[in-house]
């Protein structure tokens, strides 16, 4: 290898590394108040090669279904493709019932995996939910709209294989955490966009009744080109894992990244929205979900924004878990 180049894969690695300590760090971090006592377990490691265990806050028992680490790609094997892998719970009594099935997207700055499903997922399935995680590619893997792809394959898999997995393909909400929370935000109001009709059997709809986001990007233009005064995480450089994502510079890739907001497709037919944002968020500034918010309520859209004082970005814990449930009952029950 070139010296040049040599120096150009250190340099882009370091950044990477960079970037998934510090959204490690943030996922890390205390909380004020009760939230304090509390950590997250999505962002808690970023492993690009690795898919989750079973392990979570509280056990997952006898009384829930298990179906992990399954490929959502029609014939692909399930065996190391961590891009296309899902795992679903359901409760076990199910007979011939179908559950409202909430579709979670792990965040990780767009570059990594989380090895653990979220802590709030037993709590979910005995409550009546089915939970499924799913994985899409890194920016790493592929630029976007390859996660959007990933995305809409698994949306339309879940609804096309609904009665076998014992779902209701009528009632299904998104939920996402900061990267997640974009890509869920980006789903849930392009669903009826042809420009991103990407991903999966096109004769299945995108359709979905609820999204919820949690400290997600909104304009991933603004998020790359200006300054916002609290803001720690690069997304401005070109080793950026945001420039990663869009293949290069917000700046330099002014196309893709609107192609990539969830604000550039709000309309009046977009499904209701939790967006929970903290004020506090040093990593995606809260105005992101100010004009997101302003957005879906300018198009009459069903909205509901809590932003939370004192809180950071690592939001997904305590009473904000309870409001997101709350959110689902309504809109999926």
């Amino acid at each position: 290898m070139k010296t040049g180049s040599s120096k150009k894969y250190c340099s882009i690695l370091a950044a990477l590394l960079a970037t998934s300590n510090f959204f490690i760090a943030a996922a890390e971090a205390k909380h004020n108040s009760e939230s304090s006592k509390t950590t997250n377990s999505t962002n808690s490691t970023n492993s690009s090669n690795s898919t989750h265990s079973s392990k979570s806050s509280k056990s997952l028992t006898d009384d829930i279904e298990k179906l992990e680490n399954i490929s959502y790609i029609p014939g692909q094997p399930n065996a190391n493709d961590h891009a296309h892998l899902f795992s679903l719970y359901t409760p076990k009594a199910k007979a011939e019932k179908s559950f409202p099935l909430i579709i979670y997207v792990h965040g990780g700055g767009w570059t990594g995996r989380p090895t653990t499903i979220p802590r709030w997922v037993p709590d979910f399935v005995r409550k009546g939910y089915g939970v499924a995680i799913v994985y899409y590619r890194l920016a790493q893997e592929g630029i976007f709209s390859s996660q959007i792809e990933d995305l809409n394959t698994a949306l339309r898999y879940f609804k096309g294989n609904a009665d076998k997995l014992h779902i209701d393909a009528n009632h299904i909400g998104l939920w996402g955490h900061s990267a997640g929370g974009h890509l869920v935000a980006l789903m849930g109001a392009s669903a009826n966009s042809p420009a991103l009709d990407i991903g999966g059997d096109k004769s299945i709809s995108r359709d979905v009744q609820a999204v919820c986001d949690f400290s997600g990007p909104a304009n991933l233009y603004d998020l790359g080109t200006k300054k916002y005064p609290q803001m720690e995480w690069d997304t401005v450089s070109p080793t950026s894992s945001l420039s990663l994502l869009l293949g290069g510079t917000a700046a330099s890739q002014k196309a893709r990244a609107l192609e990539a907001s969830p604000d550039t497709y709000v309309s009046p037919g977009d499904p209701p929205f939790l967006v929970m944002h903290g004020e506090n968020d040093k990593v995606v500034p809260i105005e992101q979900s100010d004009d997101l918010v302003a957005a879906l309520q300018k198009a009459g859209v069903d909205t509901t924004y809590i932003r939370l004082p004192h809180q950071g970005h690592d939001i997904e814990h305590g009473k904000n878990i309870e409001t997101a449930r709350k959110f689902f009952d309504k809109h999926l029950k």
